[in-house]
């Protein structure tokens, strides 16, 4: 096993009844997975959850789940798939007035002026976070509505990389401990994406939904160049969002530029970026939540 690097920020739960992996199926999650299960990591989770997004889920991911899920890929570590229905379906009766409450991904708003606003982000939560807050306690044995144990009980693996250490925080359920096995280490994305493709020839993309405003021009480029039916998919609900959202006046972008998704022309926006500090996240929207990109 790797020796824990940060046992200030992160360790292992003594006594822990259960311990349990979030596979959000993006390089980290990945990972962080078949790391365990080769004994690199530990103790070894008793079970890898994942939050079933549906449509909204990028192919490849949907394909990953496929290929960790299949005979030829023998796991001991079970993977627990849950679902809390189509965060797309839900977008999209938004958009066409079906329903005034949904939710809503951090798209971006135009003010009368010109000025960038963004939504509250409510998708993670709805879809992620509670729901998998719900299926560990259900593993647990608990019901529904059960009184939960006030000292921690269990642990939850999150796919934070060393880089991404300051998104690291305590878990805000008294019973369950956030643990970072990858910070532990002191793994980078990219030692999680070189090792994926040299012990298991598995090339691992950055999880998330195919229309997430939180995707970097990088992103978007590569859909738009690998991907086109998904990035037509994506333009369309960029367009139904425009005018679309319930609630809101102004215009609606799932781009920080605040330009329609179709017309933008990523290569020449990361040429431009190229070399600036933190260039990353130099729009200032990187994902702070590391439920649904881990």
């Amino acid at each position: 096993m790797l020796p824990n690097l940060y046992p200030g920020v992160s360790k292992p739960l003594e006594g822990a009844r259960k311990r349990f992996l979030m596979l959000g199926l993006g390089r980290q999650s990945v990972a962080m997975l078949l790391m365990a299960e080769r004994g690199l990591i530990g103790p070894k989770p008793d079970a890898a959850i994942v939050a079933d997004m549906g449509a909204a889920e990028r192919g490849w991911a949907r394909e990953m789940l496929r290929t960790l899920q299949s005979p030829n890929f023998p796991l001991s570590i079970p993977i627990i798939t849950h679902s809390s229905g189509s965060l797309e379906s839900d977008f999209e009766d938004a958009t066409l007035g079906i329903t005034s409450r949904f939710s809503q991904p951090p798209v971006f708003l135009k003010n009368e002026f010109g000025e960038r606003g963004r939504l509250g982000r409510r998708c993670t939560r709805d879809f992620k976070v509670t729901p998998n807050i719900a299926e560990i306690k259900r593993l647990l044995g608990f019901e529904k509505g059960a009184r939960m144990p006030r000292e921690p009980i269990a642990e939850q693996w999150l796919g934070f990389s060393i880089e991404e250490i300051r998104r690291v925080a305590p878990n805000k359920e008294s019973w369950l401990v956030a643990r970072n096995p990858l910070i532990e280490v002191g793994w980078t994305t990219a030692q999680c994406e070189r090792w994926l493709l040299k012990e298991y020839g598995l090339r691992v993309r950055h999880s998330g939904c195919y229309f997430c405003p939180n995707s970097g021009d990088g992103v978007w480029a590569a859909m738009k160049r690998d991907d086109a039916d998904e990035f037509e998919k994506a333009c369309l609900m960029d367009e139904a969002a425009r005018h679309g959202i319930p609630g809101i006046n102004n215009e609606a972008y799932l781009h920080s530029s605040l330009q329609p998704l179709r017309s933008i022309d990523f290569e020449k926006r990361i040429a431009e970026q190229r070399g600036r500090l933190l260039d990353w996240q130099s729009d200032g929207i990187a994902c702070d939540s590391g439920a649904c990109g881990t």
